[in-house]
């Protein structure tokens, strides 16, 4: 188990990292932005709006970090008690659930990367241990609202 002090200089270079793999999303970001929106049936031409874009993008936020609050919950509580080191990630994955409910989502995200990451690595030190997800391959909806 790596000591405090390695794992606080390691800190802002993985903060760092993550923030390079998330800003390489930000020019396909901008460029989404900048596509017109697509006409929904009906409903006839839409125009830019930078309130309704920003709600989005909270909706989206908030779906992403809602479902690894879940999944890491759901993982945590099969887990944590019987595989050791598991408990470990249970204060982060509270901690995320506080951040979340306070709607501070930039650090629910950085503790919920944290949490991932401590499960990599009990992974890849115990390769037993199941992953988070189920091993199924994302299947689509079968039907569309219509």
């Amino acid at each position: 188990m790596p000591d405090s002090a390695s794992t606080a200089s390691r800190g802002p270079q993985e903060t760092q990292t993550l923030i390079a793999l998330l800003g390489n999303l930000m020019p396909l970001l901008m460029r989404l932005q900048s596509q017109p929106a697509p006409l929904a049936p009906g409903y006839g031409v839409t125009v830019p709006n930078p309130m309704l874009d920003h709600q989005a993008a909270v909706n989206l936020v908030e779906d992403i970090t809602t479902d690894s609050l879940r999944t890491l919950s759901a993982w945590l509580e099969a887990h944590a008690g019987r595989q050791p080191g598991v408990e470990t990630c249970v204060p982060i994955v509270t901690q995320a659930a506080h951040c979340f409910a306070a709607r501070d989502y930039a650090q629910a995200f950085a503790l919920i990367w944290q949490a991932y990451r401590a499960i990599a690595l009990l992974r890849a030190n115990n390769p037993q241990l199941p992953p988070l997800r189920a091993s199924e391959p994302f299947a689509p909806p079968t039907s569309v609202m219509h």
